[in-house]
């Protein structure tokens, strides 16, 4: 039972995760409502997971793994060679939280006025950052995030059923390295998307 009720509820948590993510993704591409977006996303799941069972999954973790690569090397691409360096968007991280309340109203205006509100759009310091910087690790949101995320991602790989089910179908000589190697590439995608998409908007 007590094996049962943390499965629950990892799983309530990383759905949740996943879901909320998705939605606001979906939202901001498009302009759907994220509600709405959170109904309709996990019907593709399960339709493609009841009509193909795990095949489905491996099949459609593979596919997502292609375009998301595909879609990183792009990204980096295009922001650190052919329209930016690394100095230039470190140089303009710094320029951006200079700006005054002032000078930050003055730039997010229209004929109607400023439409500006602080920790909405990057533009001045950061609110509980060091020095008010992007460039630093001394983040208090920073460390808010790391936490959920630690606590998170252990319940998921510790009693997400998810996981089990992979490393059960996998050969025991190749789960071990498996799961090493998914951890490394895994790595690469949050932080080469954060680095320059996630730094390349902001600043």
């Amino acid at each position: 039972l007590t094996f049962l009720f943390f499965c629950f509820a990892a799983n309530i948590i990383v759905t949740s995760m996943l879901l909320l993510g998705g939605a606001a993704t979906v939202e901001a591409l498009t302009g759907m409502d994220y509600r709405l977006a959170s109904f309709l996303i996990p019907w593709g799941v399960i339709l493609y997971t009841a009509s193909g069972g795990l095949q489905a999954t491996f099949l459609a973790s593979y596919i997502h793994t292609v375009i998301i690569y595909a879609v990183l090397i792009t990204m980096i691409f295009l922001v650190y060679i052919k329209f930016y360096s690394s100095d230039q968007i470190y140089d303009f991280l710094d320029q951006t939280v200079s700006f005054s309340t002032e000078e930050c109203e003055a730039i997010f205006s229209d004929d109607s006025g400023t439409f500006f509100e602080p920790g909405k759009y990057a533009c001045g310091p950061v609110s509980g950052n060091e020095k008010g910087s992007y460039l630093t690790m001394l983040s208090g949101d920073g460390l808010m995030f790391g936490i959920i995320n630690i606590v998170g991602n252990f319940g998921t790989v510790f009693v997400d059923q998810s996981y089990w089910q992979s490393a059960i179908a996998a050969k025991p000589s190749s789960a071990a390295r498996g799961y090493l190697l998914g951890g490394v590439c895994w790595f690469a995608i949050p932080f080469s998307l954060a680095t320059s998409l996630g730094l390349a908007s902001t600043a």
